[in-house]
């Protein structure tokens, strides 16, 4: 896993609306840096999607971690565990 991780980079990401296919946040910046705290500004109609993320590998232990900042103080934090997901799924929460 160590190997995997060391060469794993995040070259760009977007959110799309999985029933739709539009594109509703896209950025280039590399999310992948652990330790570092990375701000996106994404609009609130993602809240709506049924579909979180999908996946072409298998994963095991795959989580997220969201927090909602206002104004530099942390407002909500969201710890989302998935676990093992299978090759080529889309997952909600």
């Amino acid at each position: 896993a160590r190997d995997i991780w060391r060469g794993f980079k995040l070259n760009w990401m977007n959110l799309w609306d999985a029933e739709t296919g539009k594109i509703l946040w896209e950025g280039l910046e590399d999310l992948s840096v652990p330790g570092e705290e990375h701000e996106a500004h994404v609009p609130k109609k993602i809240l709506k999607c049924k579909t979180v993320f999908s996946s072409g590998e298998q994963m095991e232990k795959f989580h997220l971690e969201q927090k909602v900042y206002f104004k530099g103080q942390c407002l909500e934090e969201w710890f989302f565990k998935f676990g093992f997901t299978f090759i080529a799924s889309r997952n909600g929460l």
